[in-house]
């Protein structure tokens, strides 16, 4: 049996899946160091509509603290981008000795990665409120492909699509706000940062969607 459900915390929503406490797909497999990490192998780009949600709280605040604390983070000029752990030595490893060849997954890095703020059999440590959509949305492609016709899944999909062009929609302001003030985040986070906290945060108002449950 597998559930999919919508949960919506503070506005914010997220797609939950029973299969990944008990995951079988091949892209919650992890080959490095790093077990039990499910399926976080993505490195989160946060850009200035999360940064706007963050700072509007103090909790959110020591999120963006924790976010460029990290060793590996970058600052471009309108977005961060959290950088994890990347087992490069395993990954050559594995592949020069044609261990990976069996992989269905394009993008075999994702076996030797892991996000900065997975823990081990715990999973994500920010709160969905703060994470990037990606991760907010993300239901494997083996999980898809047993629901991808079902009437209400198709729902969700639309519902999905429809918040990320509206967060796309409110980031690109954002940037276009902020290069019309000759302002970016590597020269000016501060200052961004304080204009942010002024502005007003606008919310998407997420449908309801019943809960899918299939065999």
């Amino acid at each position: 049996m597998i559930k999919i459900d919508l949960k919506i915390d503070q506005g914010v929503p997220q797609y939950g899946c029973s299969s990944c406490y008990n995951c079988k797909s091949e892209f919650g497999k992890s080959l490095c160091e790093i077990k039990n990490r499910g399926c976080c192998s993505y490195f989160p780009k946060f850009n200035l509509y999360d940064i706007h949600k963050m700072v509007k709280e103090e909790e959110g605040m020591e999120t963006l603290k924790r976010i460029l604390a990290l060793p590996k983070v970058e600052i471009n000029n309108y977005y961060i981008h959290a950088k994890g752990y990347f087992d490069e030595e395993g990954y050559n490893l594995y592949k020069n000795n044609g261990e990976l060849d069996n992989f269905k997954v394009r993008d075999k890095t994702i076996f030797f990665r892991a996000c900065p703020f997975v823990k081990s059999g715990e999973g994500c440590t920010i709160k969905a409120k703060y994470r990037s959509y990606v991760c907010n949305f993300f239901i494997c492609e083996e999980v898809v492909n047993q629901i991808k016709d079902n009437e209400i899944f198709k729902l969700y999909e639309e519902e999905r699509d429809r918040h990320v062009k509206w967060i796309s929609w409110e980031n690109t302001a954002l940037e276009y706000y902020f290069i019309s003030e000759k302002l970016n985040l590597i020269k000016n986070f501060n200052e961004i940062i304080n204009i942010l906290k002024e502005m007003p945060l606008r919310e998407y108002e997420y449908r309801a969607l019943e809960a899918i449950e299939i065999d």
